[in-house]
């Protein structure tokens, strides 16, 4: 039975193209990478240095930087997690920036308390004299600049992904294809990972749990490589190798087996153009 849930992900992305305006549509793929996660700390601190919303009349150097250091890496981090969550769950990880919106006006009040008890913590002065409503409204002001951000960055993704091109198949990837949701069967396959008794299929435009091992998968699928005992990506997607890790053209990176290193390399050299 819980196999069964899992496989099951509903989406809502056709309904949405009928209620909203056409750019109430459009598509994007958040990642959830520490490098994101990382640069959170240092957009807090330029924040911190700026001043914004008048903190710099109210609040010390110090104070500001305590203070937008915290927010920004606090409300940064559960959006961006949040948002990977939502995505994943129920729009393949490729959702529509209604669904982002929502998100976004959600964590609204969330991330009000979390400014107001950070304001409470370095600056109880300027605390005291926050007007509520403004508070949520400068806090959605700033998590719709960051999703403006992530969107562009996620779309370029798209772009890159949706040059490469289908590895060549052979019979059987019918099969395959009736598996994944319909709009991502004419996606070119990116990468497989394999999760208990599924596959994860990684596309430029979302991923999908299907019911097959990665054996069976990668027999379907030439022109790739196994490069861990539960992962196989296509030649064509790989943007570049880094220690253990094969990051795609999506910005997506997944581990390399040592003991694969070797043969990845050789046969990293026959497919990659001279």
């Amino acid at each position: 039975m819980a196999g069964s849930f899992r496989h099951w992900q509903p989406s809502f992305a056709d309904g949405a193209l009928r209620l909203g305006p056409s750019f109430l549509s459009f598509h994007s793929a958040p990642l959830l990478r520490w490098q994101i996660l990382a640069s959170l700390p240092v957009i807090g601190l330029a924040l911190g240095l700026i001043g914004p919303f008048g903190s710099y009349t109210g609040m010390t150097l110090a104070e500001r930087l305590a203070h937008f250091t915290l927010c920004v890496s606090v409300i940064g981090a559960g959006s961006l997690g949040f948002s990977y969550a939502v995505a994943r769950r129920w729009f393949q990880g490729y959702w529509p920036l209604w669904a982002a919106l929502c998100v976004d006006v959600a964590l609204a009040v969330p991330g009000a308390v979390v400014v107001y008890l950070s304001l409470a913590v370095f600056a109880p002065a300027v605390a005291g004299q926050i007007d509520p409503v403004s508070l949520v409204w400068q806090n959605l002001i700033m998590t719709l600049i960051f999703r403006a951000v992530s969107l562009v960055l996620s779309w370029e993704r798209i772009r890159d992904g949706s040059q490469v091109e289908a590895p060549p198949v052979v019979d059987g990837t019918a099969d395959f294809r009736a598996k994944l949701p319909r709009e991502l069967r004419g996606q070119p396959v990116l990468a497989l990972s394999s999760e208990d008794h599924y596959l994860r299929v990684h596309t430029p435009k979302g991923e999908a749990l299907i019911h097959m091992t990665l054996a069976q998968a990668q027999a379907l699928l030439l022109g790739g490589f196994q490069i861990h005992r539960s992962h196989w990506v296509s030649g064509e997607a790989i943007r570049k190798t880094s220690g253990d890790k094969v990051e795609l053209v999506t910005g997506l990176a997944l581990p390399l087996s040592r003991h694969r290193r070797k043969a990845f390399d050789q046969w990293l050299e026959t497919v990659t153009p001279a």
